[in-house]
């Protein structure tokens, strides 16, 4: 069978290359060549596609390729039908730069010592961070139960006004919980997250629940089985509340149930598309969240909402049992109210998973750190903006940041792997039931990208990459304006990690926060210096007036 198969490919090759050999020739087969069947494509249809990716062909190149892809056509069908399931995600694997170099997978986290004493207002409870929730559980002056009903109570009263909510885990919550109290009370402290009550978007399967993925097209989809995040939450101890919305197909803040809504300024949407993550987050609804990224769905609807959005190093958190909408791209992060928050959430979510083949077990060692002094940091946009002095006094040597210039193309990797994993929905009809949101044309033009632009894409892709890491090798962080906005697509591209960091409103009124950004698995200094800025202002201390 295997020398068979070998003489076919050897054909097959010969073919090609006596094909190559006869270019240029018009040959009696191009010039009479036998009628076409029903629905066979036709040298017009080739021509057209060419032309669509900028290329020329004979009349007889076209006329072999057409009966090349008659072939290929059936085919491809069965590899639709196969690829029906969601599950399947190609074993393709990126690495971040630096991950053969990560040693030992040690996670050791130690944040700043809290000890509040138990506020005496429901909201000032939920608006506390975690670090301080953990207290006073620990110290049981607070239980889970009460924690949760707290929350609970919170979204019955601020969803209708905020759409962040998709479906209540009321009864997973309260045994969740209930299970917390127990053990605190026995003494057996699972971690810093033992008892606190978080929520997860809606693109996470959690079994018993709908898992929607924002849009008509799924809605009322279950997935029987729990994702990796989840489960590692559940070992951690914490507490499911809800799923939260998200834009269609993690895109923007529209789903199938509305717009969600900026707690800050009801009248404009939280971007997207961790929308509800974001949302419930500075509302107040829970100690904290889970959204993913793939180009900006952490640090967009963490800017808009004045939180801390923290997007790990590509391949630190799996993403089994997640919606994949960009298999090289797709990052799993917390969104919180302070960094070293985040980096509790972080610490729980570690681990390679054999069901996500670019998942990587790593270190992640933290300590909250005094100062800045003998840290260098790059700074993009305004030397003298608020955020940027602040650093400048924490002891940072600050200079200029010029990013590399962005490379056209490179957006066929997420529109064509995007196209890939919804191709069902695409040819069965239900991409028009995709309203929320531009998906459908952006799938539909995907299709009109050649197999070799995408591999294309990909390998200039490692030149990104390059550039990327000699730009900030003379830095210790990056620092940017707002969510980062052109640096956001590149570095999803490259898996460099990303923080969003809330830091205050000026006296007219407007919003200040920034990104800063770390090389490769360094999240550690990213964070430290985001909670010293955050220090410096305690903005996270402020509420939404809802």
């Amino acid at each position: 069978m295997a020398k068979q198969s070998m003489m076919s490919r050897a054909d097959f090759l010969k073919t090609l290359v006596f094909g190559a050999m006869a270019a240029g020739s018009r040959s009696s087969f191009a010039q009479n060549p036998p009628p076409l069947q029903p629905g066979e494509l036709t040298i017009a249809d080739l021509r057209g596609f060419a032309r669509v990716a900028g290329l020329t062909f004979t009349d007889e190149e076209l006329e072999r390729v057409r009966r090349d892809i008659a072939g290929d056509r059936s085919e491809f069908a069965e590899l639709s039908k196969i690829g029906q399931d969601y599950g399947l995600v190609p074993p393709t694997i990126f690495r971040a730069l630096g991950c053969e170099s990560l040693g030992p997978p040690r996670v050791d986290v130690r944040v700043a010592r809290v000890a509040p004493a138990r506020p005496k207002t429901d909201e000032d409870i939920a608006f506390l961070t975690v670090n301080e929730l953990g207290h006073l559980l620990r110290t049981r002056q607070i239980t889970s139960t009460e924690l949760t009903s707290i929350y609970f109570d919170r979204m019955r009263r601020f969803d209708p006004k905020l759409l962040c909510v998709v479906t209540l885990t009321e009864e997973l919550a309260f045994r969740q919980a209930g299970q917390a109290d127990r053990e605190i009370a026995t003494g057996k402290i699972r971690g810093p997250l033992h008892g606190i009550p978080y929520g997860i978007k809606d693109l996470f399967a959690v079994r018993g629940y709908p898992t929607q993925w924002g849009t008509a097209a799924f809605k009322g989809q279950v997935v029987d089985e729990n994702c990796a995040v989840f489960d590692k939450l559940t070992e951690a101890g914490a507490v499911c509340l809800a799923k939260l919305s998200l834009g269609a197909l993690a895109m923007n803040d529209n789903w199938f149930g509305g717009r969600t809504k900026n707690p800050w300024r009801t009248t404009e949407g939280s971007s997207g598309s961790s929308a509800g993550s974001a949302s419930a987050m500075a509302a107040g609804l829970v100690a904290f969240a889970i959204g993913t990224e793939t180009s900006g769905s952490i640090m967009s609807p963490s800017q808009r909402c004045r939180v801390t959005g923290l997007r790990p190093t590509f391949g630190s958190v799996s993403r089994y049992g997640a919606m994949c909408l960009c298999w090289s791209m797709d990052k799993v992060g917390p969104i919180c109210r302070t960094a070293e928050d985040a980096a509790l959430v972080l610490a729980a979510l570690l681990g390679r998973d054999s069901r996500d083949v670019c998942s990587v077990d790593r270190p992640f060692f933290y300590r909250t750190p005094r100062h800045l002094e003998g840290w260098r940091v790059g700074v993009m946009g305004d030397l003298q903006a608020s955020y940027v002095r602040a650093l400048a006094d924490l002891g940072a040597t600050v200079s200029e940041f010029r990013p590399p210039r962005a490379i056209p193309g490179l957006s066929a990797i997420l529109t064509v792997e995007a196209a890939s994993m919804f191709d069902a929905i695409t040819r069965d009809g239900r991409l028009s039931l995709v309203v929320e949101n531009e998906w459908p044309q952006i799938f539909r033009a995907a299709r009109f990208v050649s197999a070799v632009d995408y591999a294309l894409a990909e390998r200039v892709r490692t030149h990104l990459i390059e550039q990327y890491r000699a730009a900030f090798e003379p830095f210790d962080l990056i620092v940017a304006p707002g969510n980062g906005g052109p640096m956001i697509y590149q570095t999803n591209l490259t898996g460099h990690p990303q923080i969003h960091v809330p830091f205050e409103v000026r006296p007219d009124g407007t919003y200040v926060g920034c990104s800063i950004w770390a090389h490769p698995w360094e999240e550690a200094k990213l964070i430290g210096a985001a909670h010293l800025l955050q220090e410096k202002t305690k903005f996270c201390r402020q509420r939404p007036a809802l």
